[in-house]
């Protein structure tokens, strides 16, 4: 079963070898229609077309997903006012303006270290995925902590004046709805590219799908004389086998 979109472009490139073949031999007349001349290279045009779909849907996955993580955390110096930006340099602000310890600071401290948490690494010899990748993030949780910091911030009244207009809670707002949106977009991106490869797999593994069809020519071709020591089984099943 493919695993991967490199596999499942070796398994159309050689099924299309094979169908070169196939196309060529004048002899090649199988009754079965799912097998016919025509009905593959129709067929090989439906799996050309599923192929382009998930590629198409897995860049604008990868596209939405880089655009909300422009939003939320820090990438070197390309995004500085995402929220992470934001909140860091909030911290020492209010740390000047009400002190340290106050609650303020301390909360609005405490979620910037919990956008950024430290992972221990896996031990030494344990299998793959036995460590927490430092990579993983929770953007829900990203929304719901940058609400409470806002409401904190609220709070504070009059006295709570960054010089930046984006440390302010309009704009950090406005960037929680900004964050909101890209959610959805991720979630939509998401689903449509979980709904092309299902198609594609399905095209690939179902009852009339490309396996099924390799079975059933090299069935056909088994009927010439040798059977599968036959040119034309031998030739196909090489091509298909990509040998």
């Amino acid at each position: 079963m493919p695993t991967s979109q490199k596999s499942f472009e070796a398994l159309i490139g050689r099924f299309k070898a094979g169908n070169t073949l196939l196309q060529g031999w004048v002899d090649y007349a199988p009754s079965n229609s799912l097998i016919q001349k025509a009905a593959l290279a129709a067929f090989i045009t439906e799996v050309e077309a599923a192929n382009l779909l998930v590629a198409t849907t897995k860049t604008a996955l990868d596209n939405a997903r880089a655009a909300r993580a422009a939003l939320v955390f820090i990438d070197k110096d390309r995004n500085p006012t995402c929220l992470e930006r934001r909140l860091q340099t909030i911290v020492p602000y209010l740390s000047g303006e009400f002190g340290k310890n106050h609650p303020a600071t301390k909360f609005v401290h405490s979620v910037r270290l919990k956008m950024r948490p430290n992972y221990k690494k896996k031990a030494e010899g344990a299998p793959r995925g036995a460590g927490n990748s430092p990579m993983e993030r929770s953007y829900a949780a990203a929304v719901g902590q940058a609400q409470e910091v806002i409401s904190r911030l609220t709070s504070l009244g009059a006295a709570y004046k960054p010089a930046d207009s984006n440390l302010k809670p309009p704009a950090l707002q406005t960037l929680v709805d900004q964050i909101i949106a890209a959610n959805t977009d991720v979630q939509n991106a998401t689903e449509a590219y979980g709904v092309a490869n299902h198609a594609r797999k399905t095209l690939y593994d179902n009852a009339s799908g490309m396996t099924s069809r390799v079975t059933s020519v090299k069935g056909y071709l088994a009927s010439f004389t040798g059977g599968k020591k036959s040119d034309h089984y031998r030739e196909y099943n090489k091509a298909t086998k990509g040998t």
